[in-house]
């Protein structure tokens, strides 16, 4: 809640407005904040109840363009302590005073610089870094009209902030576990979108969002999967399910080999691995099953690598071409004593024929790319959903089974007859066990097994 009015400051030149800021049992704080400052508004409000939602332990925070400090002042009221900053000097004496005067001088320090300027760099051990990143032109804000250091503040770059924040990442004095949480603009698009970071390799989930006008402002928090630990690689096994079973209990577990000899497919059946292809498993957490059901995890994992190779999910776990030929695989397996659950994927890199069946491969949808760099790829997408990071609230099943039936949408929107024992059916959605819904002469059904049910392209 934000309540402004004007004044100017006593001494000073310069006009200031004094807003009352309040978010879900915190505060309220009353700010002073200087013309040439941007003031909370609703996307600061969008920013403070997405941060709310992070759990786990409290540890060191930096701000980045900190503006009058609501946002630090929110973070120390939570436990953290804060590192704050903004290129606008007006910005870091208005946070300074502010911090001051709610109380919070000893978990807050305020220095002037940021991303961009050379001697910048994040605290040592951070573990959250927060910024609501420029995204507005002037002509989106109401008066007073802003000057040319506040346009600065709130405009974005060509690269992107966010792109630039990138660079600082890799710095070895960072908690590996490092969460980044920015709000964006995604509609209309702007130069710092998630894209970049995704690109990058890193795990993105979806914080909150709403719009305002004309744009859409989405809040997400970023991780590296596994905080950085690379993949277990074996060059030959049977079966990645079964080395899975071998890797140390805890965190983000996955496996990848560069030659399986007798994967498993659905229903028991055998999965061959091409030369040059992948197979690669992933230890889940148990809870997963505790939040979401097999099917349903199955279905998403599905969704996300359709979407990275850019092909088709087949309900429920095969991936393939427009034609439907197979281009790989999901499978899910864990047993009562398992302390996880096990999500093998097998991708083709390249068209060739197994027990007489033409197949794909991914080299036809995103090019020559390696085993590695889609795993890469993969890693990410996957961890984005179910990796539990210490932070990061979960997905929630309503997400999942919204994510797989885009998925599926895709493949239906060119053309696909579903028959189910021999009568024509209409897919329709999904339930959240992930179980597909089918209609026929007005009935609508619930498939939870792919036993007598067909699914085949019209070209």
């Amino acid at each position: 809640m934000v309540d402004r009015r004007s004044r100017r400051l006593a001494g000073a030149s310069v006009e200031s407005t004094l807003s009352r800021f309040k978010i879900r049992g915190f505060g309220p704080w009353e700010l002073t904040v200087p013309r040439t400052v941007y003031p909370p508004r609703e996307d600061t409000e969008l920013l403070g109840r997405a941060l709310l939602r992070l759990s786990g332990r409290q540890g060191s925070a930096n701000e980045i363009g900190c503006g009058s400090g609501a946002i630090s002042i929110l973070l120390a009221s939570m436990g953290w302590e804060v590192g704050a900053c903004d290129v606008n000097p007006f910005a870091v004496a208005a946070t300074r005073g502010n911090v001051e005067r709610a109380g919070f001088e000893d978990l807050v320090t305020v220095e002037e610089g940021g991303p961009g300027e050379l001697s910048w760099r994040l605290q040592q051990g951070v573990s959250l870094v927060v910024w609501n990143l420029p995204y507005l032109s002037p002509s989106k804000l109401d008066s007073p009209t802003l000057e040319p250091m506040e346009e600065a503040s709130v405009s974005d770059v060509p690269e992107g902030w966010s792109n630039l924040l990138l660079r600082f990442m890799d710095n070895g004095s960072i908690d590996p576990e490092c969460l980044v949480v920015m709000l964006h603009r995604t509609d209309p698009d702007s130069p710092s979108m998630p894209l970049g970071w995704i690109r990058d390799g890193w795990s993105c989930r979806r914080l909150d969002g709403m719009r305002i006008g004309d744009e859409r402002l989405e809040v997400m928090c970023y991780w590296r999967p596994a905080a950085g630990e690379p993949v277990t690689i074996v060059e030959e096994c049977e079966s990645t399910m079964d080395e899975a079973k071998r890797l140390a209990e805890g965190g983000w577990q996955r496996v990848l080999s560069q030659s399986q000899t007798s994967g498993r497919g659905r229903g028991g059946s055998s999965w061959e691995t091409l030369e040059g292809g992948l197979a690669c498993t992933w230890n889940l957490p148990r809870n997963c099953l505790d939040r979401h059901s097999p099917g349903l995890i199955q279905t998403a994992i599905g969704a996300v690598v359709s979407n990275d190779l850019d092909c088709h999910a087949k309900w429920p776990n095969d991936l393939v071409t427009v034609d439907g030929r197979k281009l790989g695989g999901v499978l899910l397996e864990a047993s009562s004593e398992d302390r996880c659950i096990r999500a093998g994927i097998g991708l083709n890199q390249s068209k060739g024929s197994v027990g007489g069946e033409s197949v794909a491969g991914w080299d036809e949808s995103i090019g020559g790319k390696s085993a590695m760099q889609v795993f890469e790829m993969l890693d990410s997408s996957i961890s984005s959903l179910f990796e539990n990071h210490p932070l990061v609230p979960c997905v929630s099943d309503e997400e999942l089974v919204a994510l797989s039936w885009r998925a599926l949408s895709k493949s239906l929107s060119m053309g696909v007859d579903i028959s189910l024992r021999g009568e024509s059916v209409r897919a329709v959605g999904l339930s959240p066990e992930g179980h597909l819904l089918a209609e026929s002469a007005g009935e609508e059904r619930e498939v939870s097994a792919v036993g007598g049910l067909e699914w085949v392209p019209i070209l």
